[in-house]
């Protein structure tokens, strides 16, 4: 286990906005073409309708994205998607350049819909809170319409029609790749997708479905559902992946086995955090009311203590927030774990080998503590060190800090929809090499919010059919294709 000063390649992405776009659509229709896979997040104004105002006549009982059934859950879905907006959508296009070794390429587009759309006031505090930038997004967002078919409504301004088609050709380049398409949690993100660039979501669940599948041939994977049915008992939410799926890569690779690694090359550089800072939290001691041994009392309550937040482990998230005594540093959180479960498999052991042998393991072990200090040890002192980056191969930590023109730290991206694709992408690469073939048969299995055992399964059924949104839009790929010309690939950067 490295400690917490062990080098990390910095997070690497390109900010797409409406000053750029024209300059880079061809860069990123590049990369698409020549990934091995293309993993996708998104940003957008709103998950659900709740507390909306009278005065639109909405009737709310509809709106229930977590409705067990799937039609209801859909048509909820549907009317989110087509009266709420994306704000920002991530890419990550992972290009191979050797076995299990990519060139990866993160873009950030930010979005802003011209259509009058709807504002989750909780959606947006939530992007705000976690370092969104809004005014960036209202002065420099890719201005589009959203539908109608078979292109969208044109603009008095040039300037956003030609925004408009770029940020639409981006997906058609997705389409024409015919590339896997890997998600987390990633049904919205697939509804969105579709009604802001490929068209009007249909009207029922069978013929959307029936679409993506002519969408993205390749097939549709979902890292949370994945993870959940092939390592089940851990927790799936997205940044507790991406660190368990570091460290499980960098045991392979000291073990010497196969292991991912990554070369992230473009553009805009984001340099590792200083380590959140740790409180010394105390336990506090419980009064004796059965006079029992205070010493026993003292072992118990140190063996029963977490210095990290339980919930924030298990879901990703605290009702507390930032007001919470315990650390959310994921990090920290895994290292406890790692130290949790090495001393509960270390006491049978012990136990066995009687008192003795149990007194010289804990001298042993403050001996090893106290020549090593370990991650969690130093997290526990308020003094962390500020972790150098590197241009090496392995990803930066989730907490980031992006650096402006001149070199300054300005604003903490964790929830940045490119680093979010990042992310999911390294996790289904991590999980490639451990699991092989095993992933082809989750292909197409979306996770449903709620009901994570039954899935939306993405298979054309035979009662169904394509819907005039995809036959409209697709021979509009088609004819765009044949006018403009194909983009070759080239070989990726040398080292």
């Amino acid at each position: 286990m490295q400690d917490s000063g062990a080098k990390t390649a910095p997070a690497v992405y390109t900010d797409v906005t409406r000053e750029n776009i024209q300059a880079l659509f061809s860069d990123i229709s590049k990369q698409i073409s020549q990934a091995s896979f293309i993993a996708i997040d998104s940003e957008f104004t709103g998950l659900a309708l709740s507390d909306a105002s009278l005065e639109f006549g909405f009737n709310t009982a509809e709106w229930n994205t977590r409705a067990t059934d799937m039609r209801d859950m859909y048509k909820a879905m549907s009317s989110v998607a087509k009266t709420h907006a994306l704000v920002s959508l991530g890419l990550s296009t992972f290009v191979p350049n050797g076995d299990n070794v990519y060139h990866v390429y993160n873009f950030n587009l930010l979005l802003q819909e011209q259509n009058t759309h709807l504002v989750n006031p909780a959606s947006i505090s939530f992007l705000a809170q976690n370092g969104f930038d809004l005014g960036k997004q209202a002065l420099q967002g890719i201005r589009y319409f959203s539908g109608p078919n078979p292109m969208p409504l044109e603009s008095r301004s040039a300037n956003i029609n030609i925004e408009g088609e770029l940020v639409r050709k981006v997906l058609f380049a997705m389409i024409q790749a015919k590339k896997p398409i890997v998600v987390h949690n990633g049904l919205f993100d697939l509804a969105y997708l579709y009604q802001s660039f490929f068209g009007p979501l249909p009207d029922s669940y069978e013929s959307f479905v029936f679409d993506l599948t002519g969408m993205f041939p390749a097939g549709v994977y979902d890292t949370k559902f994945i993870a959940e049915k092939l390592i089940p008992g851990t927790a799936s939410y997205l940044a507790y992946l991406y660190h368990k799926s570091e460290r499980d890569q960098r045991v392979r690779r000291d073990q010497g086995d196969e292991a991912l690694a990554v070369k992230l090359t473009k553009i805009l550089l984001y340099e590792k955090s200083d380590v959140e800072t740790k409180r010394k939290l105390q336990p506090k001691k419980k009064q004796d009311k059965t006079k029992s041994d205070p010493k026993r009392t003292e072992e118990v309550e140190k063996k029963q203590y977490k210095p990290y937040c339980e919930h924030f482990a298990a879901f990703g998230h605290c009702m507390f927030n930032d007001r919470c005594r315990r650390s959310h540093d994921i990090n920290f959180i895994l290292d406890c774990q790692e130290k949790e479960a090495s001393e509960s498999s270390a006491e049978p052991e012990a136990k066995e080998a009687g008192p003795d042998a149990q007194q010289n393991g804990k001298r042993k072990r403050v001996d090893e503590e106290n020549a090593h200090p370990s991650k969690i040890l130093k997290a526990l002192n308020i003094n962390p060190k500020k972790v150098p980056v590197s241009r090496k191969s392995e990803p930066t930590s989730l907490e980031t800090t992006k650096l402006d023109d001149n070199g300054n730290n300005n604003t903490t991206a964790y929830h940045t929809a490119a680093y979010d694709a990042f992310m999911t992408g390294f996790i289904f690469a991590s999980l490639r090499i451990q699991h092989g073939e095993a992933l082809d048969t989750l292909k197409n299995r979306i996770y449903r919010m709620g009901r994570g055992a039954e899935p939306l399964l993405i298979q054309a059924s035979a009662y169904a059919s394509a819907s005039t949104t995809y036959h409209q839009t697709m021979k509009l790929i088609d004819e765009i294709s044949n006018r403009e010309p194909v983009i070759e690939a080239s070989e990726p950067p040398a080292n």
